[in-house]
C-alpha cells in the first residue's frame, strides 16, 4: 500500500485518499490498513516528519520492517525540534525501513551515518531526466520565440545572489516562488528589473518554462538534494540551464549548459554573458543534454522504484 503518487501508478491501495486529517490520524490509518500489506511505500514529504515518526513508531511496536521510503530527502533541521526528529529517526528508521531511495551517492553515506540505516538498505536511484508522460522525447533547443529568463522554485533558492547578479544587467527575468518568499524579495526584484510571481499553477509554469530562453537554477548549499525537478523540467522542454554547483546536484551537472559556484553573483553574470556570446557552444551542449535525457525518462525511473519496492521486501 502507498499514500504517494508512485503508489498509485504501481496500483497500490491508498487508505488516505482524499483525507485531510492531522498527520497523527493519517499515520494511524496507514498503519491499520498496512497490517495485511507486504510493504508501505511513502516519503517524508508526504507524511511530514511528525507523521513519519508516528508511523515508524507504530511499526516498531508491532515489530514490522516493511517501510520503503522513496525520494528520502531529510533536511538538516535546527533547534530542539530538529534534534528530536533526528534522534527519533536514528532510533526508529534502522528498525523499520526495509529500503530507501536516495538521489545522490554522497547521501547514501551521509544518511547511513546520520540515521544508522544500513548502507545495503539505501539505494541510489537518480531522478529522471525528462518526463515522457508529457512528451515522447525531450524538446530540441531552439531560441526562436523564447524571450525571457526564468528562475523558479520553492526549496533552496538563492534569490539574493540571483537578484544581485541581475541588478543593472537588463535581464528579462521572471522569478516564481512561494507567496511568503515573494514578499521578502519583491523589492530586490524590482531594483533588478525582474518580475516576481508567486504560487503559479503547474500548467502555467510549464508553459513559461517552454517559452523561456534560459532557466537560472541558483541554489543555496544545503545538506540535501535539491533542484532535480527544475533540471528535469528544463530538459523536457529543451530550455538551457545555468546551475549552482552545490552538493545537492552532484551527478546532475550534465543537465546544465553551465555551472557556477554557489553564492557567486559575478560568476553568474559571467555565465550569462557566455551564454549570450556563444550560441553554437550552447547548441552543442543542448544537443548533448537532450541525448543524455532521452536515456532516463520517467517510465524508467518508475520501473526502478517498483524494483526497489519488490527487492526491499523480498
Amino acid at each position: 500500500m502507498s499514500d504517494i503518487k508512485y503508489g498509485k501508478l504501481l496500483k497500490a491501495t491508498d487508505p488516505t485518499a482524499g483525507d485531510s486529517a492531522h498527520p497523527t490520524l493519517r499515520a494511524w490509518r496507514i498503519f491499520k490498513a498496512s497490517r495485511s500489506a507486504d510493504a508501505v511505500l511513502t516519503n517524508e514529504g508526504k507524511r511530514t516528519p511528525l507523521g513519519l515518526v508516528i508511523l515508524a513508531t507504530l511499526m516498531w511496536i508491532s515489530r514490522r520492517r516493511n517501510l520503503v521510503l522513496v525520494e528520502f530527502l531529510p533536511a538538516v533541521r535546527r533547534g530542539i525540534k530538529g534534534a528530536l526528529v533526528t534522534r527519533a529517526y536514528k532510533f526508529l528508521l534502522p528498525r523499520v525501513v526495509a529500503g530507501a531511495q536516495v538521489m545522490t551517492h554522497w547521501e547514501k553515506d551521509d544518511y547511513a551515518h546520520r540515521y544508522g540505516i544500513p548502507k545495503e538498505r539505501l539505494h541510489v536511484i537518480p531522478f529522471y531526466y525528462f518526463d515522457d508522460r508529457l512528451r515522447p522525447e525531450p524538446a530540441r533547443w531552439s531560441p526562436a520565440g523564447r524571450t525571457r529568463y526564468l528562475s523558479t522554485g520553492r526549496n533552496a533558492c538563492d534569490w539574493d545572489t540571483l537578484l544581485e547578479a541581475a541588478e543593472g544587467e537588463g535581464w528579462p527575468l521572471t522569478i516564481v516562488t512561494r507567496g511568503t518568499e515573494r514578499a521578502r524579495v519583491v523589492g530586490a526584484a524590482a531594483r533588478a528589473g525582474a518580475t516576481a510571481l508567486a504560487d503559479v499553477p503547474r500548467d502555467r509554469h510549464d508553459k513559461m518554462l517552454a517559452s523561456a530562453e534560459l532557466l537560472l537554477v541558483i541554489l543555496q548549499e544545503k545538506a540535501v538534494s535539491a533542484g532535480h525537478v527544475r533540471l528535469m523540467s528544463a530538459a523536457t522542454f529543451g530550455t538551457p540551464v545555468i546551475l549552482s554547483a552545490i552538493r545537492g546536484v552532484e551527478g546532475y551537472e550534465h543537465l546544465a549548459v553551465a555551472t557556477v559556484p554557489p553564492g557567486d553573483a559575478l560568476a553568474l553574470r559571467n555565465a550569462v554573458d557566455w551564454f549570450l556570446s556563444n550560441p553554437e557552444s550552447v547548441r552543442g551542449r543542448m544537443d548533448a543534454i537532450r541525448a543524455r535525457a532521452i536515456e532516463r525518462p520517467f517510465s524508467k525511473y518508475l520501473a526502478e522504484i517498483e524494483n526497489l519496492l519488490h527487492s526491499s521486501v523480498g
